[in-house]
């Protein structure tokens, strides 16, 4: 039923001014084999971080996972638990510099360097290949070291799967599958320790191959669940897999618990919109996000008041920031949320308008924006905004025009509206037209224009043909599969409902609205239109 895992990594990763990370820290060219590394390599690497930042404070309500470790430093121990809950709530950044306090707390405990290794490292938004993987890699090495001369079974076996997940070699793929096959006999040696049930899901994650591949870490992760319904790593990962496995409802009570925290970690108070929106409730999808923005909001202004830097883009730079913005609108615009809808809408696209830089993809996602405007906001404003400087931007901003347009029911101004919306975009590389959702967008858009304007004119029959066009474009399992939540912001069949109802095909409206509810579950539009159907003819 959804997405690639290719989706949710495009989804999850749109801050809108932030540039992608390089997680090297600066010693990309160390030399790395078998051979291991020396300690103060990697120790000069932790002293470099250290000091290029404000030493670390503990930070609550992230979650939770953490778990003992052998140490005799309290405050090692508490920064270790400490990062395992950020490094679970996405908060990548803050668990590196968490689990690297803890390595400077205490250099001889093993599994703080398994720590700081592990968070230095990939994770399932943000692949690294071999190269990039080698300050993990000098750091599990010694945490490696150091768990055998103490002879802890659990910390060897721990560390042991982590450098095959770093090197040596330059083969991410092996890397990665020969870290599932560790972690899973990890898992299966311990299998009342929930992080490391956790850790081996993670690990089936970067192998798993199409939908059915998400089965697994499912099937690890239920146990966990089973005895701890509150584990927020457990949950976080369950709710990606089953939605990606296309069966949504099965984490619907552990969203319902995950919410119910009120945690102050941003992605946490996202995730529950993951299945939520699946599962038909897009309030509930719009509003959690709401909370998530909110607490973006506050994370930069306490850091503009500490006077750590931000960047250009404020709020925005903050990793995730602009995925809750998106996702929030998903909700609102399906759940006919307009307060929501303005609330995320109206700043997204102050913000993209002006931008003159920005992939095919970044543009079709954020989109939302302007489809939020065009659907909740006065008419005269909509056609008042600036024309952006991207052209993908452009059309959504085309798009939302025409909309404005049908609203006012000015047929004129919608036919040069349509006229206007490019039919393609040059891919700029003298290949022709930029080919993908992007470009399906503008032909989606396209349609329901072209869909307004018969509606318009009384010609039931070319609007539904019209609307049939753009909901099999909508419909194409690439489009569908490519951003969470679609990229177009309503299913585009219930307007194929709407217009052969006009037309007087009452059974036809009947059956493509039923289709539009198995496409989006208790859409709003979709069963009014059902109970209209239903009513007109009696029953």
């Amino acid at each position: 039923m959804r997405l690639s895992w290719l989706g949710l990594l495009l989804a999850s990763c749109v801050p809108v001014a932030a540039a992608s990370q390089d997680h090297s820290g600066g010693h990309s060219e160390t030399a790395v084999s078998g051979v291991p590394v020396s300690e103060a390599v990697a120790s000069a690497a932790t002293a470099e971080s250290a000091a290029n930042r404000a030493p670390p404070s503990l930070m609550a309500n992230r979650g939770n996972g953490g778990f003992s470790i052998r140490t005799s430093v309290p405050q090692a121990q508490a920064f270790f638990a400490n990062g395992i809950e950020l490094g679970a709530a996405f908060d990548h950044d803050e668990a590196t510099a968490a689990m690297a306090e803890a390595v400077r707390l205490d250099p001889e405990c093993a599994m703080c360097r398994w720590g700081h290794a592990y968070a230095l490292g990939p994770n399932i938004n943000h692949p690294q290949d071999a190269a990039q993987r080698q300050p993990a890699y000098a750091e599990a090495l010694i945490g490696q070291r150091l768990a055998q001369a103490d002879g802890d079974a659990f910390e060897m076996a721990m560390l042991d799967a982590l450098v095959l997940r770093f090197g040596p070699g330059d083969d991410d793929v092996q890397m990665d599958r020969a870290y599932d096959t560790a972690m899973r006999d990890v898992a299966a040696r311990y299998p009342d320790h929930d992080m490391a049930q956790v850790l081996a899901a993670e690990a089936a994650f970067a192998i798993a191959e199409g939908r059915e591949g998400f089965a697994v870490p499912i099937t690890i992760l239920e146990p966990v669940l089973a005895r701890n319904p509150d584990h927020t790593p457990a949950i976080h990962f369950y709710i990606h897999a089953t939605e990606i496995l296309g069966e949504p409802g099965r984490a619907e009570p552990y969203a319902d618990r995950l919410d119910a925290m009120r945690l102050s970690a941003n992605h946490l108070a996202h995730m529950p919109s993951h299945t939520w929106y699946w599962v038909g409730r897009y309030n509930d999808a719009a509003l959690a996000n709401v909370r998530a923005v909110a607490i973006g909001h506050h994370t930069a202004e306490a850091m503009a008041a500490s006077g750590e830097a931000l960047g250009d883009g404020g709020v925005w730079d903050l990793p995730y920031h602009a995925h809750n913005v998106i996702f929030g609108i998903g909700g609102a615009l399906m759940a006919e949320d307009s307060r929501a809808g303005l609330m995320l809408g109206r700043p997204l696209v102050a913000e993209v308008a002006a931008r003159e830089e920005g992939s095919p993809f970044f543009q079709l996602l954020a989109s939302g924006g302007y489809f939020a405007l065009a659907r909740f906001e006065d008419p005269q404003v909509v056609l008042a905004l600036p024309e952006p400087k991207l052209p993908y931007l452009q059309g959504a901003w085309r798009y939302a025009r025409g909309e404005a347009q049908a609203f006012l029911e000015n047929a004129e101004g919608l036919r040069a509206e349509l006229a206007a919306l490019p039919a393609g975009i040059s891919s700029g590389d003298g290949e022709g037209v930029e080919q993908g959702p992007p470009q399906q967008m503008l032909a989606i858009a396209r349609a329901v224009l072209t869909g307004r304007l018969a509606m318009l004119e009384g010609r039931h029959h070319d609007a539904a043909a019209a609307f049939a066009e753009g909901a099999a474009i909508e419909e194409t399992e690439d489009f569908q599969m490519f951003s969470d939540p679609p990229a177009f912001w309503y299913p585009v069949r219930r307007d194929l409902a709407r217009a052969l109802l006009a037309s007087g095909d009452s059974e036809g409206a009947l059956r493509e609205a039923r289709s539009t509810l198995e496409l989006r579950p208790l859409d709003p539009g979709a069963m009014a239109l059902i109970r209209d159907v239903e009513r007109a003819s009696g029953g």
